[in-house]
């Protein structure tokens, strides 16, 4: 569908949609006529006693969502008071809805899904289907080998790149790399600065990268080790070392190195080669019940990229850290909540 179909489509659409919403019938959601210093503004809809002033989009990624509450910010300095803005997308993704939150944006999607607050108003739908699935659509910029760019990116996201540095970095050819800051710059995830590129926001890239990760891409073997938390952690980083298989810790041990945040009792660590090897090399026995380690073989060996040392042990990238701590059971998820709040995803501008 063409940009221009689609905005045509979403306004059609849109005020039986908030009808809906609202408990209105369709024909109480007015268009509203524009004053003379809302020359700027594009669709205003009056419904049940409320204003919006509504930017259409095509994308729900975090970038321009981000984009678009700034704009819409601006926007309603200009409208009549009370008004509130909205964001009318296709289909709001999970780190879409999530960056609109956290900007206080209002939103609806023409799958049905919607948040919206105003004044004494709240509505909040979700679980509708994708009614508009992209079919073709370009491969990701977070698949396993692009995701390097990313996840170098954000070890010092206040460096500029060029694009020869990040593709020697990342081991990337210049082909592939420049397919992937393409579609990262389509997104509004980079600021560009002549021939440089850098994060817009590293908490918008994290999220966008978040949205797309699948722990499940990389091949795990679990099993058990006789000692808990720290200390195994300790004596599983010594096995894997005297054997010479490079590793790196992700998870709950990584969160309780990078930061002291929860007590754990799951080891993960990502090993290079088979962690099939690796879990006969330091005598891990294999048994899902009870299973207190997890190997991983990493789907793609960028994910030892920006890794650093932390209270004895080698551990990924914060970030990296953080996606993982989304998949994994325990306290995981409170870590990675806590690791975000404490600043600790990477390294401070200097």
């Amino acid at each position: 569908m063409q940009a221009r179909e689609y905005e045509r489509q979403a306004i059609h659409e849109l005020p039986a949609l908030l009808a809906g919403m609202l408990d209105l019938d369709p024909h109480e959601v007015r268009r509203r006529p524009r004053r003379s210093g809302d020359r700027q503004l594009g669709l205003v809809l009056e419904a049940g006693g409320h204003v919006w002033v509504v930017e259409v989009k095509r994308s729900s990624s975090p970038g321009p969502v981000a984009t678009t509450a700034n704009q819409l910010r601006q926007h309603i300095e200009n409208a009549a008071p009370g008004s509130a803005p909205l964001l009318v997308v296709p289909y709001m993704t999970k780190a879409g809805a999530e960056a609109a939150a956290h900007r206080h944006l209002n939103w609806i999607d023409l799958s049905g899904n919607a948040r919206l607050r105003d004044q004494e108003l709240y509505v909040w739908v979700e679980g509708k289907p994708n009614r508009f699935p992209q079919r073709g659509r370009p491969s990701s910029p977070f698949a396993p080998k692009s995701a390097r760019a990313t996840r170098l990116m954000l070890v010092d996201p206040w460096r500029w790149w060029r694009q020869k540095d990040l593709a020697e970095a990342t081991r990337l050819d210049d082909g592939h790399l420049s397919r992937v800051v393409r579609r990262l710059h389509e997104d509004e995830l980079l600021d560009h600065r002549n021939s440089e590129f850098r994060p817009r926001d590293p908490e918008l890239l994290l999220d966008a990268w978040a949205d797309d990760y699948r722990f499940d891409r990389h091949d795990v073997v679990v099993g058990h080790m006789t000692g808990s938390g720290a200390e195994l952690a300790s004596r599983l980083s010594s096995r894997l070392t005297d054997a010479g298989i490079q590793h790196a810790f992700t998870g709950l041990p990584a969160a309780w190195a990078l930061g002291k945040h929860s007590r754990f009792r799951l080891c993960s660590v990502y090993v290079e080669g088979d962690p099939r090897e690796a879990a006969d090399t330091v005598d891990l026995r294999r048994n899902e019940k009870g299973a207190n380690v997890q190997l991983i073989g990493p789907d793609d060996d960028g994910v030892f990229d920006g890794q650093r040392q932390a209270d004895g042990l080698t551990c990924v990238s914060p970030s990296q850290v953080y996606l993982d701590l989304l998949h994994l059971p325990e306290r995981a998820k409170e870590a990675a909540a806590q690791l975000r709040e404490d600043q600790r995803l990477w390294s401070p501008h200097e």
